[in-house]
């Protein structure tokens, strides 16, 4: 093991704190355990393990619950690592799963919905969410055994133009059928 002066005169990536050179799996991990012990913690079923089980089950509450938490998490760290995003948002499911409110046709391999509301749309966060949808389907596959999965993530970006004119997803974000969730970003606390 080297000590801090070695291992920053090898590594220039240890100098930074961009997010470009965080790794992305330990990250998305991290964002991943969080929502599960949550989402364990609302449903009241003991521990991780015990979460990990019925979503394998394909139980859609456990699976409600675990999509909004993950958005709810990534939705933090994006938010953080890209100055240029006002809100985020989960759509689908809310804070308050219930059986009578979740979506029986929520399983483990479902997408998780979300929506980012940047002031404008950019390549490098196109990049960062294609990133980040890959390392959620590594995590995916080991946690779940979901091994033919493609993608974990269903993320639209909307800009300024678009919440003005209300194109496309940003339409959404008045809706009164389906609103979005805000689970970062504005006048948030937490």
């Amino acid at each position: 093991m080297l000590n801090k002066k070695q291992g920053k005169q090898n590594n220039p990536e240890l100098t930074t704190s961009s997010p470009r050179r965080v790794d992305l799996l330990d990250t998305v991990d991290s964002v991943v355990n969080k929502a599960l012990t949550i989402s364990a913690d609302k449903m009241h079923v003991g521990n991780i393990q015990a979460l990990i089980e019925c979503l394998k089950k394909g139980d859609p509450i456990a699976c409600s619950y675990c999509h909004y938490n993950i958005a709810k998490e990534l939705g933090k760290i994006l938010g953080i690592w890209d100055k240029d995003i006002r809100a985020v948002y989960a759509y689908g499911y809310d804070d308050n799963t219930t059986a009578e409110g979740c979506c029986e046709d929520v399983s483990p391999s479902s997408l998780i919905h979300m929506i980012i509301w940047a002031g404008r749309k950019t390549n490098a966060l196109k990049a960062l969410i294609e990133s980040i949808d890959r390392a959620m389907v590594q995590v995916h596959r080991r946690l779940l055994g979901l091994k033919d999965i493609e993608h974990v993530l269903d993320i639209q970006v909307i800009d300024d133009d678009d919440v003005k004119n209300r194109k496309g997803y940003a339409a959404l974000l008045q809706s009164i059928y389906q609103t979005p969730v805000k689970v970062w970003g504005g006048n948030m606390s937490g």
